[in-house]
């Protein structure tokens, strides 16, 4: 009788835990896309004459990496999840001039970046419980 109970406790708990490990990679996956920035630091970012492109990040779940534009240059970088954690590091743009400073703002937030939340195709950076960025799904 206990070793019955016993087993049906260990599927039980097993077969949770492979529900929660999917549903966590599920999330993460839903990450690798392209990104649109709609606002940074609460102000809703509006395309200028002073911006040459508009400013993205395309992330790359399983090498890690980040890939986008400030407005006006490259940029390329390393980033690490974990559950709703994510840490962006190494992050490097092209040195073009650039008027303005959107791209000060943007990288300088992705270096306090936290952690982050999905809902309803946006992508929500944190930094602790402070939005730090917002993107929308670009593709």
């Amino acid at each position: 009788m206990k070793l019955s109970f016993f087993l049906i406790a260990l599927l039980l708990v097993t077969t949770l835990n492979c529900s929660t490990n999917d549903n966590n990679k599920t999330k993460v996956n839903q990450l690798h896309d392209i990104w649109a920035l709609e606002s940074i630091n609460g102000e809703s970012f509006v395309m200028d004459d002073q911006t040459r492109n508009y400013p993205m990040i395309e992330i790359y779940v399983k090498e890690e990496r980040v890939h986008g534009n400030t407005g006006c240059n490259t940029i390329n970088g390393t980033i690490k999840i974990d559950g709703n954690k994510v840490k962006f590091s190494q992050m490097i743009a092209t040195k073009m001039a650039c008027p303005g400073d959107l791209e000060y703002r943007l990288l300088s937030a992705f270096e306090v970046i936290d952690n982050y939340k999905m809902k309803n195709l946006r992508l929500f950076l944190y930094e602790g419980e402070k939005e730090k960025l917002v993107f929308r799904k670009a593709d």
